[in-house]
């Protein structure tokens, strides 16, 4: 049986809602971060850098989110969810809008655990990456998949020749839950939001976010 290392709020979930499309058979093993945000030290049993996903399916052991999902669309998918498209996009989505994602992230969180007394000094310098750096480029990054969801009812890709998400689409969800839930970018367009709606509407994604434990870049009933 295939077994996933799964660290809560983190782009694993990437992997529990691949399984869960895929309707394959999986062992979770979830970690829980420490009050600091790390990864608990745990994860060094499994992964050398105590990183997370980890997947391991008999002799195969992947980390890296990317590379697992292909190894399970190529092992498991019976041909379906991909499109030629995914050779760009999921290079996209990892390389550029999930590393501005990452960035504002960490110095957004960061700037948050500065004693409020002490901000006007010590935020000075993450601030200004923010500002002159940081949310220009990610501003960007976010305008091209927009601009590639502006029309679009259903998929990134406009899914596989059944419909189904593609490799894109499961690339694509944590960037969108950070963005859209995670209050991490500001006038996001209707395209992101319709997608966002969309993607937390899908069976296989709702029980993904179930089986997650804590997540919080979802959306929450007021």
């Amino acid at each position: 049986m295939i077994t996933l290392h799964h660290l809560e709020n983190s782009r694993s979930i990437r992997i529990i809602w691949v399984l869960e499309e895929l309707g394959i058979e999986y062992d979770l093993k979830t970690y829980k971060r420490l009050p600091s945000g790390l990864a608990p030290p745990e994860l060094k049993q499994v992964d050398k850098l105590g990183h997370a996903p980890i997947l391991v399916d008999g002799s195969t052991s992947l980390s890296e989110s990317g590379a697992i999902i292909e190894y399970l669309v190529s092992k498991y998918g019976a041909g379906n969810y991909t499109s030629p498209d995914d050779v760009f996009w999921k290079h996209y989505i990892e390389g550029s809008l999930m590393s501005f994602c990452v960035f504002k992230l960490v110095l957004s969180i960061s700037i948050e655990k500065i004693p409020v007394l002490l901000r006007p000094v010590m935020a000075v310098v993450p601030r200004m990456i923010l500002s002159q750096w940081v949310e220009p480029n990610l501003a960007s990054a976010i305008n091209v998949v927009e601009n590639q969801l502006s029309n679009k009812q259903g998929w990134l890709v406009d899914g596989d020749s059944r419909g189904n998400p593609t490799i894109s689409d499961f690339m694509l969800a944590f960037s969108v839950d950070v963005l859209v839930y995670g209050g991490r970018a500001d006038n996001l367009g209707p395209g992101l939001q319709s997608y966002a709606q969309r993607l937390h509407q899908h069976p296989s994604y709702v029980k993904a976010i179930e089986k997650a434990g804590d997540y919080r870049y979802q959306k929450r009933e007021n």
